[in-house]
């Protein structure tokens, strides 16, 4: 893929930075943003100068997750292969790629961008922040590694009802429940992204691929089974009559404002 519509690319002193150039929508995804997000992640890989990746959204948002409005009005949306052809290759990617992958969440991060944030191998997060899941709330399950990370980070008692409730996490809250690293201002952000990253580009890049694979293989058993798991009943329920009424909601709501 020599070009890019969803996100940018760029390449400086070892550091590769990877963003989603959405903000007029929230940077919310639609396929061809996942794919564009793991070509990017496999040019990075593929690229020995590169030693660390940056991950972040353009504007005020990281990710308002999938994008509703690509769905045709009607459409009963396969989100099984959805999920199967774009958005798992992509998690499966990140957790298995030598390089250090930091998500730098610079605002709102919802739906799939939790999952893919979380994919990533340092979390960071503006103080402004908030994580949110949406997904039962308009009638689907939560996916893209949702039900993996999130659980194994913030354990069952504060997953479930960050789930089901769909409540809004702080970037506060997050940091306590071990869902990101570090919480800066937000006007830091950058800077402190920058300086991680160039931290890890000057480490030994074997060293840090082996710890990656280490504790990828620690804390990730089952996660083939998981998105493959989250991919069939996403399937099932993407084809609920609730699911119709939802995007109907959706639409109806966007038409009027």
């Amino acid at each position: 893929m020599s070009s890019y519509n969803d996100i940018s690319f760029r390449h400086e002193g070892g550091i590769a930075h990877i963003t989603v150039e959405r903000p007029a929508r929230l940077n919310a995804y639609r396929n061809q943003t996942a794919d564009e997000l793991l070509d990017a992640f496999r040019r990075a890989e593929d690229d020995t100068t590169i030693r660390a990746v940056i991950f972040t959204g353009a504007g005020r948002a990281f990710g308002a997750g999938y994008d509703l409005s690509t769905v045709k009005p009607g459409e009963v949306p396969e989100l099984d292969q959805v999920l199967e052809q774009h958005f798992n290759p992509l998690v499966r990617h990140m957790r298995h790629s030598r390089l250090p992958i930091l998500s730098q969440v610079n605002g709102p991060c919802a739906g799939a961008a939790v999952g893919i944030a979380l994919a990533g191998d340092i979390v960071i997060a503006a103080r402004s922040a908030y994580f949110y899941e949406p997904f039962v709330g308009i009638a689907l399950v939560p996916d893209a590694g949702n039900t993996l990370f999130l659980p194994r980070a913030a354990g069952r008692i504060r997953a479930m009802p960050a789930m089901l409730l769909g409540d809004r996490i702080s970037a506060e809250e997050a940091l306590s429940w071990g869902l990101v690293w570090r919480v800066f201002d937000d006007a830091e952000l950058a800077a402190e992204a920058a300086r991680i990253a160039d931290t890890l580009a000057a480490r030994t890049p074997s060293a840090i691929a082996a710890t990656k694979r280490l504790v990828t293989a620690a804390t990730d058993f089952g996660m083939n089974d998981q998105l493959d798991l989250e991919r069939d009943l996403q399937g099932i329920a993407g084809r609920t009559p609730e699911m119709k009424d939802a995007i109907a909601a959706f639409f109806a709501k966007r038409q009027a404002s």
